[in-house]
């Protein structure tokens, strides 16, 4: 009797262990007693104990045989484990494993997450709660989520007092979608909390220990802006529960609905957010849009300031810059050089030795390449063989308006080429931006003419000048101030 009670407690152990619970030996000998002796079923017993019946029948018909801890290769370290949770509570099971390497440990990192998991228990811990004065703090966080059409980055930023939110998701989480995050909150409650609270962001914190490095960037625009900035402690969720908890109600609206982009999720969420700001708060009682009003900001300065940032890149013998796995022309007497890129929410601006040499559209595909046929007209002069063939390749990867202008310019009877290099030529004398808007007006009523996109960007011939060159020599008759006088 002694023998299978130890058999039945050893099962019964190792079924908790893998179940994550606490194991208690007195539920052995329950099921034993309420079988053996009460002759309950095994149902009655589960109902009983509030246990599984699947764990009942196999404590009483003892059919699996536990190996003994002695016996694996885990054995001989238990009572090094043992030592080490009691020295250090917070060990996590990777750690104790990458020690036990070191001690010749050699089984699998699995059976030291089983053995130390009911060790490995979270200490509950009171904190005070923390209070703020109107327009003192504001806490920001950045949240992932993983959509349907790819993954962003959502910038959450709470009023501490008013509990007032805002959010907007960016393609990426870098320097300069976290200022511009910022900038359009601003915008949005016409003021900044004089100090805002920060977790582990490279954005915010580049280094902590010995001692604690800000962002350099990220100080400028602290300063400009006017507020303190103040890094949490790491792993202290409650010191920014306010908007760890307004991301969790983020999540929980954004997994129940389907976006077809982001800017349908912006536009979505938006609406979500008005409703959110619009009621009574659960903790403060307020509503938030409205406590809005109460809130001392201080106002926000004159000048503004542009969200970017600086990268160093080299310029490949193709004259392309590499950003972001995609790929920007420059010109090509630029090429085999070291060039800044200065990024933007939207755009991108590629400078050589403080000069702007080229901006770009910005891509947030992969491995996609943005050429500016301008930037080829020095290579194209060296190389003429081809070049109305090169040219055409080069327009139609401007943007699609351009392809639809040449494919129907070629459908008409136009030669498809000679259109393309007569853009390429416009483009030379007006902006790209220019070209490419009066190419969308020509495509909507449908006159692919280079005639017509010529008159609408102005470039419609020389000036006008009269046959009698002798009008444009008029002379008048100089008088004194003092004809006007009329005292």
């Amino acid at each position: 009797m002694i023998k299978d009670d130890m058999d039945g407690f050893l099962l019964f152990r190792v079924i908790l262990q893998k179940k994550g619970r606490d194991m208690d030996p007195s539920r052995t000998s329950q099921v034993k007693h309420l079988y053996e002796v009460e002759n309950m079923t095994i149902r009655q017993i589960a109902k009983e104990l509030r246990m599984c019946t699947k764990t009942i029948s196999r404590i009483i018909t003892g059919k699996v045989k536990p190996k003994k801890p002695g016996t694996t290769l885990l054995g001989p370290y238990l009572k090094l484990i043992d030592e080490w949770y009691r020295r250090h509570p917070s060990l996590k099971a990777t750690q104790v494993y990458e020690r036990l390497k070191n001690y010749g440990y050699t089984g699998k990192y699995s059976q030291v997450s089983a053995y130390t998991k009911t060790l490995r228990k979270k200490s509950r811990t009171a904190y005070h709660e923390l209070e703020f004065l109107p327009g003192e703090c504001a806490q920001v966080d950045w949240m992932e989520a993983k959509l349907s059409f790819g993954t962003v980055y959502g910038f959450v930023f709470v009023l501490a007092w008013s509990r007032y939110l805002f959010v907007r998701f960016y393609p990426r989480s870098s320097m300069e979608f976290f200022l511009a995050g910022h900038i359009e909150a601003y915008k949005e409650i016409n003021g900044a909390a004089r100090e805002n609270w920060y977790d582990n962001l490279k954005s915010v914190v580049t280094k902590r220990l010995p001692e604690r490095v800000f962002n350099a960037q990220f100080v400028d625009f602290a300063r400009h802006m006017g507020f303190t900035i103040h890094a949490c402690n790491p792993g202290k969720g409650n010191e920014k529960g306010r908007v760890e908890r307004a991301i969790r109600d983020i999540r929980g609206f954004i997994e129940v609905d389907e976006y077809t982009d982001i800017r349908d999720l912006n536009m979505k969420t938006g609406q979500w957010r008005k409703q959110w700001n619009g009621r009574i708060h659960r903790t403060t009682h307020m509503i938030p849009a409205a406590a809005l009003i109460e809130e001392a900001l201080i106002p926000l300065p004159a000048i503004p300031y542009q969200p970017y940032r600086v990268t160093e890149a080299s310029i490949g013998k193709t004259a392309f810059v590499e950003f972001d796995t995609n790929r920007y022309s420059v010109p090509t007497d630029c090429a085999c050089r070291t060039a800044s890129v200065i990024a933007y929410p939207r755009h991108v601006d590629i400078a050589v030795d403080g000069r702007k040499i080229a901006r770009h559209e910005r891509s947030f595909g992969r491995y996609q390449k943005m050429e500016h046929p301008p930037h080829r007209q020095k290579l194209l002069e060296r190389t003429p063989h081809g070049k109305y063939e090169r040219i055409y390749h080069l327009m139609r990867r401007m943007g699609k308006e351009i392809d639809l202008f040449l494919a129907e310019a070629e459908s008409k009877g136009e030669d498809a080429r000679v259109c393309a290099y007569g853009l390429f030529r416009f483009i030379r004398y007006s902006s790209k931006d220019m070209v490419l808007s009066a190419v969308r007006e020509a495509n909507t009523p449908g006159i692919h003419k280079l005639g017509y996109i010529e008159r609408l960007l102005g470039l419609h011939g020389p000036s006008v000048y009269p046959q009698n060159a002798s009008l444009l020599t008029i002379s008048y008759e100089k008088r004194e101030l003092a004809d006007y006088d009329l005292a």
